[in-house]
């Protein structure tokens, strides 16, 4: 699970989703008009998950050297700069594994062939979109590391 709050996570999902049915998706993740045809929404999420793998594949981009190369600074990629790639990343895959868990919830109530705003709204309704309101103690010191 991607170790974001639970309504960045939403606010991204609605903006893909948003992105998606204003069929301006690719032209936001990629600055081009060209390339695969996004006729679904799970085609857009497979976008998404597709340009996040691209930043992360890639790693960061070389920002500026100094003193003969021994400092170098990285940068994030710009689209991303808030967030680390892997994190985004993983909110991508987190994203497709909700997408399926709400397709099979929709054929558990007879709706076998849900419309894209349906989808929508059972994925924004998933435990894991949700923010955390209570917490447990653990007591058992399983991650007390060398305190002796």
């Amino acid at each position: 699970m991607a170790a974001l709050k639970a309504e960045l996570k939403r606010s991204f999902l609605q903006s893909l989703y948003d992105a998606y049915k204003a069929e301006t998706l690719l032209a936001d993740l990629t600055g081009d008009t060209e390339g695969p045809a996004i006729v679904t929404f799970e085609d857009a999420l497979k976008a998404f998950q597709h340009y996040c793998f691209g930043n992360v594949k890639d790693g960061k981009t070389l920002f500026q050297t100094s003193g003969l190369g021994h400092e170098t600074r990285w940068t994030s990629p710009m689209v991303w700069r808030a967030f680390s790639e892997d994190e985004v990343f993983g909110m991508a895959q987190e994203f497709r594994e909700v997408y399926n868990d709400a397709i099979i919830t929709l054929a558990g109530q007879g709706n076998s062939s849900p419309n894209d705003a349906t989808l929508l709204s059972v994925m924004m309704s998933d435990d894991r979109m949700q923010t955390v309101t209570s917490l447990q103690r653990d007591f058992v010191l399983l991650r007390w590391n060398q305190r002796y």
